[in-house]
């Protein structure tokens, strides 16, 4: 019984424990995707608004270099000329040191998508061996149940043949004589019919007999009921 118990609690704990990591990785993957998609968009819109600024700058130098008078010579307004185009000119080296950056970051932000979607991928992997680890462990449960029922019921069946008195009877079905106190289950050591009560001797001289019939299969027990039972020790017949 405890080791049944115990076996229970084991195919519970992993049940939680596999439910938590399907929703973790969900969680994850979700995650992700809204991460590349806002990654995404991001870039789209810092390429644009650096486009638009680095057209504009020059533009602007453009500009001012056209108004360089060419047949007059003001000392001011080459000043203030030469000073828009060095402006210009920093605004674009400082545009091309922003992108530079931006790619960079770009880079490091795919370096971490990579990361999450190896770590979903060994994620999926745990999940895997979760699963083929769960599926084993309800079938050893499985088993370990219909060991101990085939056990209760052999115990009910000796206890009821103990009230009686009685330690062997006949098999309902073939007519063998069965010692009660070998039996690990409640089936005949001869023909294998599920044994359904005891029905004590009538007379002085009559014996005991073991009624037979179809008994409910028992959680973990196959059609084949000689591949799953426990090896049987009973009498031969006297």
């Amino acid at each position: 019984m405890a080791r049944a118990v115990l076996a229970y609690r084991l195919v519970e704990e992993e049940g939680e424990t596999l439910a938590t990591v399907d929703r973790s990785q969900e969680r994850l993957t979700e995650a992700v995707d809204r991460l590349e998609s806002r990654v995404g968009a991001v870039e789209d819109d810092l390429d644009a608004k650096i486009d638009d600024v680095r057209s504009r700058v020059v533009q602007v130098k453009r500009e001012a270099d056209a108004k360089a008078p060419a047949d007059h010579d003001h000392p001011a307004l080459d000043e203030r000329v030469d000073a828009a185009g060095s402006t210009a000119t920093e605004a674009l080296a400082e545009l091309d040191r922003l992108d530079e950056r931006v790619d960079r970051g770009f880079e490091n932000y795919e370096e971490i998508l990579t990361y999450l979607r190896e770590t979903t991928d060994d994620l999926d992997d745990d999940v895997d061996r979760l699963v083929r680890t769960l599926v084993d462990l309800r079938e050893r449960t499985a088993t370990l149940e219909a060991t101990l029922a085939r056990r209760t019921a052999a115990a009910d069946l000796q206890r009821e043949a103990n009230r009686h008195g009685v330690t062997q009877a006949s098999c309902g079905d073939c007519g063998s004589t069965v010692h009660l106190g070998l039996l690990s289950a409640p089936r005949c050591p001869h023909c294998d019919r599920g044994f359904t009560g005891l029905e004590p001797a009538r007379g002085f001289f009559g014996s005991a007999t073991l009624s037979v019939g179809d008994r409910p299969a028992l959680a973990g027990e196959t059609t084949d009921s000689s591949s799953t039972a426990e090896p049987r020790q009973a009498g031969d017949d006297d």
